[in-house]
């Protein structure tokens, strides 16, 4: 009960309705930025997903730090010290984008995530969509940082 009270939280109440509110509202702001740069006219959700892949790249990384870290990797039988060599980033990088596109695209649903925000006001929507995705950035690279330095047993983490 409490997994789907998680992953129901989004747009709207309905749970066939998108759940990944927080890269919705980042893809909206990125959208924006895309927007007013005029070079994504042509297509605009590529704009808007370009910031999400660097999130979703920075999110998947603190997960892996994080269950290595913990020994999770290690005691399932997971080779640590994840390395992309050439081919494997290429194909990581073309599964993400090629993902993101297939989610943000799927039954227009970037048209459904625009039209929700436009709607809204309030204090976080009048920032200008820059300061959110730096703030953004900042949070989940500092993040990195601290389950970087719990695997290593730095800092405050060193026994």
């Amino acid at each position: 009960m409490f997994g789907e009270m998680i992953f129901t939280i989004g747009l709207t109440k309905k749970r066939e309705e998108i759940n990944m509110w927080i890269y919705n509202f980042l893809f909206y702001k990125t959208f924006l930025l895309a927007q007013k740069s005029r070079n994504f006219d042509d297509t605009p959700v590529l704009g808007g997903i370009l910031f999400i892949i660097l999130c979703v790249m920075l999110n998947i990384f603190t997960i892996i730090e994080f269950l290595d870290g913990i020994g999770f990797l290690k005691s399932i039988g997971l080779k640590t010290g994840i390395t992309f060599t050439k081919p494997y980033r290429f194909l990581f990088a073309i599964a993400l984008v090629g993902s993101l596109l297939f989610y943000y695209q799927y039954k227009g649903r970037y048209k459904k995530i625009i039209e929700h925000y436009e709607g809204k006001t309030g204090f976080i929507m009048r920032l200008h969509p820059l300061i959110v995705i730096l703030i953004y950035l900042v949070s989940n690279f500092l993040l990195l940082l601290i389950v970087a330095a719990f695997k290593n047993h730095d800092w405050f983490f060193a026994p």
